[in-house]
């Protein structure tokens, strides 16, 4: 397969060197979106996530980053059919996910499991990052994710903060069967200092990976139920040993 699928770990390793973008998604329209509600910017979509729900800890460290981004980006809407159970499944279990890309021949990065619902990724230059759903609701999740990131050998260390907010929706397509649409907004955090450094590493091409990372993000987790919905013959094979039962069901 073509696709070299990156997970959240992997995005902000990326995003590490996308600091210095000063560019905001702003552009609103009186247009539905995917989810038969009003298109608004990243903003205000990151005004739909509900803090009061968090512990305290966490809530500052998502209002920081929401409050204060350095740079954030829409991704795009995406409509497939799969079965919405295993679409959650691997929402919760991205590392087992990576486990059945690989199977597909994709390369996906090693994620490890911290437990607690934790995930976790680090290098050899001392880049480690972990995040945490901070959020689980019936049409969002919340992600939060921080740590350290070295986007080049050359580079200093560089301290990030995350959010994620993934929307989505279930439904039937016109023959009845399960739909689902979703589509992901990031927003990311760090000190002007190092903003300034990593914004010479690219410059104006930074908004435009930053948003072909957060379509990779959505394909990570919308591909494979998609695949596995269109081609059931291949679920056992592929699901053997990553879904807790046994028989890949």
């Amino acid at each position: 397969m073509r696709y070299r699928p990156n997970p959240l770990s992997c995005l902000i390793l990326a995003i590490g060197v996308l600091w210095g973008s000063t560019a905001r998604v702003t552009a609103q329209s009186t247009k539905a979106d995917e989810f038969g509600e009003p298109r608004a910017s990243v903003f205000a979509a990151a005004a739909q996530v509900p803090l009061e729900q968090m512990t305290a800890g966490v809530r500052e460290k998502v209002r920081t980053v929401l409050e204060h981004p350095t740079l954030c980006t829409h991704g795009p809407a995406e409509v497939f059919n799969c079965q919405p159970a295993l679409y959650h499944w691997f929402l919760d279990h991205p590392d087992r996910a990576a486990v059945v890309w690989r199977r597909l021949g994709a390369k996906c990065v090693e994620m490890t499991d911290r437990g607690n619902g934790r995930f976790g990724w680090s290098d050899k230059l001392g880049s480690d990052v972990h995040w945490d759903t901070v959020y689980r609701g019936p049409r969002m999740r919340v992600w939060h994710a921080e740590g350290q990131v070295r986007p080049a050998p050359l580079l200093p260390l560089v301290l990030v903060q995350a959010v994620v907010v993934l929307r989505y929706a279930e439904g039937r397509d016109s023959d009845g069967k399960p739909l689902l649409r979703h589509q992901a907004d990031l927003l990311v955090h760090t000190d002007s200092k190092t903003a300034a450094l990593a914004a010479r590493v690219l410059g104006a091409s930074a908004p435009r990976m930053a948003e072909q990372y957060v379509a990779q993000l959505e394909m990570f987790f919308s591909a494979l139920p998609w695949y596995l919905d269109q081609h059931p013959e291949k679920a056992k094979r592929l699901l053997a040993e990553v879904l807790p039962t046994s028989s890949g069901n």
